[in-house]
């Protein structure tokens, strides 16, 4: 059990060695405090993988999905919204802001598309790598998974989707985005912001849950991935408003000029981006 920890962890930081090499020395995308803090949600959702079995049982009981069988419906209906749809979408609203002149609707969709890209190719990575059973998943002597949380197959989840449950795709996908449009809302100092913001994660909550109640996912495989949409919407959008001529940036939406001062031992100095 340690070793698929260790060995999921260990793909983990070396995605993120990875990005964190491909930036800017000075500014780079992503921080040794981000490490510590990617380390510690790994550690969290390895924590919580000693309860997979009893959440899965309790949230897959036959009978309560008899009974409720409108729950099912439900569940599937909100298994559609998939990081495909998500950036789809926003690849869309981009598209037509963009070229109706909404800067600051392509801005949001562009960022917003942008979190759940980033993600999901960091997630099919390790998910590849770490090659863990979902829980519906029936092995040769006809046993269900369901009570065996800790089947890693090594690089299997490259070749078989029934084992690319670690962590959860449609989790960090709606997360990601109502991660990404809280920040922008933050940064633009939207009007019931504080309201709106936590109907979003209400609403992004809802794919999550339905994988657990559809036996798609362990709550290990929910939780990592709640925390990696969070934190890939948090991330995208503050370095892109911080870095506001990032080459993605002047690529889809233009150059920005920003003008900086600088006061120095040597006197003033300017300096005008992307000039």
């Amino acid at each position: 059990m340690m070793n698929c920890i260790a060995r999921t962890a260990r793909s983990l930081a070396l995605c993120c060695f990875f990005f964190t090499a491909h930036a800017r020395a000075q500014d780079p995308v992503i921080t040794h405090r981000d490490l510590v803090v990617l380390g510690a949600a790994t550690a969290g959702s390895a924590l919580l993988s000693l309860y997979d079995v009893r959440i899965a049982r309790g949230i897959g009981d036959t009978l309560l999905h008899e009974r409720h069988a409108g729950y099912t419906t439900a569940a599937k209906r909100a298994s559609i919204v998939t990081e495909t749809v998500l950036m789809g979408t926003g690849g869309l609203v981009y598209f037509v802001a963009n070229r109706e002149r909404k800067e600051a609707t392509a801005d949001i969709a562009l960022h917003s598309t942008i979190s759940v890209l980033s993600a999901a190719t960091f997630i099919q990575v390790v998910r590849g790598i770490a090659g863990r059973a979902r829980p519906y998943v029936v092995d040769e002597d006809g046993r269900s998974h369901d009570s065996d949380p800790y089947d890693f197959s090594f690089l299997h989840g490259f070749t078989s989707f029934n084992y690319r449950s670690f962590p959860s795709m449609h989790a960090m996908a709606s997360f990601a985005v109502a991660s990404a449009l809280s920040q922008e809302m933050r940064f633009r100092h939207t009007p019931n912001r504080n309201i709106i913001a936590p109907a979003l994660y209400a609403g992004a909550a809802m794919p999550a849950l339905a994988r657990l109640y559809l036996d798609e996912h362990w709550a290990s495989d929910i939780a990592l991935g709640v925390f990696l949409g969070v934190f890939s919407g948090q991330k995208v959008v503050q370095y892109t408003h911080s870095h506001p001529n990032t080459w993605l940036d002047r690529r889809f939406l233009g150059a920005r000029a920003t003008v900086t001062v600088n006061v120095g031992a040597s006197g003033l100095s300017f300096a005008v981006v992307p000039f």
